[in-house]
């Protein structure tokens, strides 16, 4: 895998495992409703092992 790409992958994975986490806090405050409901405990550790794994890639 080149540079560049793996690099691409490695923000991605960083920015969605920052925004399952983000979207916790996002759940408690009433005036946004974001769509859909997983699980708490779940999207905390996919949203912190995508951001382990983004990391890893950089």
């Amino acid at each position: 895998m080149d540079k560049a790409t793996k690099t691409q992958i490695s923000i991605a994975f960083f920015v969605t495992g920052f925004v399952l986490i983000a979207i916790q806090d996002l759940k408690r405050l009433d005036t946004i409703e974001v769509g859909f409901s997983l699980p708490d405990a779940i999207m905390v550790y996919l949203g912190l092992i995508f951001m382990a794994i983004g990391y890893d890639l950089k």
